[in-house]
């Protein structure tokens, strides 16, 4: 196979993927059972394939699936951000950083040829970081995908790191299933200035009763909201893997990752809640983003100490001690 080409796919015999070298995203997925519809739950922007898409920044230009980012977070200050919230320099310009706007170079894989497919990536980032490595291994006999990533550091540095899965919300009926946690934080502002709808800053413990700024309460476990909005927030000390059922469909997928590395996680709702080009009110999905960071902030700015999530600042990471996740999709059919 050529080093060059932007995409490769996995068929094993419980689905297909594809890896694509931009971000190294993963995206689309077709998971397979015999008697059962085939299912496709990872989400592919609408604007993936127009030919503006060309002009936009590498992690917009064909979004879709899953993809690592190290550093994790914007490089923009927020307006309205609090005066507490102190400033942090980003270190670079690379939203969700540079590997989620870059091509990666494709690696061998040596595996014997009874596996079922697997696929390998590398970038090399700028300073601090001196390597990510990507694997991606479809299971045999299973309608599930491993994903492995190596981070290795060049300085030693603590940097904020997010996974970050985006699921499907336009094929009917989901209801997002969760394990314990510690509570939940609303981003500390609009997500999305005069749309976003929950109470910026608000802590809660039922995400079926998200608190709003006009005192109403928004459901976030079931899809599609009876409003369109755009919504950040983060779910800390999660217990256990997060499942989205695909309830007209007939399928259910889960999420699980290593939480003693990761251990929140951000939800990103994004429905249709953007009306600017590209997302032109026609994105529908679903972040479910483990992570080790302040929501996407902590690359330019830090909470105040008392702030419930004032201690996530990142991984710590040094030359020659190479952080690993793990972490792994599974579906299941009804």
């Amino acid at each position: 196979m050529s080093l060059v080409e932007p995409v490769r796919t996995l068929a094993w015999d419980h689905g297909h993927a594809e890896v694509q070298r931009l971000g190294a995203m993963l995206g689309p997925v077709t998971f397979i059972a015999a008697g059962h519809p085939d299912f496709a739950p990872f989400q592919v922007a609408p604007w993936a394939g127009e030919s503006q898409a060309g002009d936009l920044p590498g992690i917009l230009r064909r979004l879709r699936g899953e993809w690592p980012c190290v550093p994790f977070g914007r490089t923009d200050r927020p307006p309205g951000l609090p005066s507490a919230w102190s400033a942090r320099d980003p270190g670079d310009a690379w939203g969700h950083g540079f590997a989620s706007n870059h091509e990666w170079q494709w690696e061998e894989v040596d595996a014997p040829q009874a596996l079922a497919p697997s696929v390998a990536l590398r970038v090399a980032p700028p300073l601090p970081l001196r390597r990510l490595t990507r694997r991606v291994d479809a299971v045999p006999g299973c309608p599930e995908l491993r994903v492995t990533l190596e981070i290795e550091a060049a300085q030693a540095c603590t940097l904020p790191v997010a996974l970050h899965p985006t699921l499907r919300l336009d094929a009917g009926s989901v209801r997002l299933e969760l394990p314990p946690h510690g509570g939940a934080h609303a981003y500390p502002v609009a997500a999305e200035p005069g749309v976003s709808r929950l109470a910026p800053g608000a802590t809660f413990a039922a995400l079926e009763q998200a608190p709003c700024i006009d005192g109403a309460t928004l459901d976030l476990t079931c899809f599609p909201l009876p409003v369109d909005t755009e919504e950040l927030l983060q779910l800390r000390s999660v217990a256990g893997p997060v499942v989205l059922h695909y309830l007209d469909v007939g399928w259910s997928l889960q999420i699980d990752w290593d939480r003693a590395v990761l251990p929140d996680v951000m939800l990103w709702v994004s429905h249709r809640g953007r009306s600017q080009p590209p997302w032109s009110g026609r994105h529908l999905a679903l972040g479910v983003e483990p992570l080790h960071a302040v929501f996407d902030l902590g690359r330019v700015a830090a909470p105040p100490p008392e702030h419930g999530l004032a201690d996530r600042t990142g991984l710590a990471l040094c030359p020659g001690e190479p952080r690993v996740l793990h972490y792994r999709f599974t579906a299941r059919p009804a």
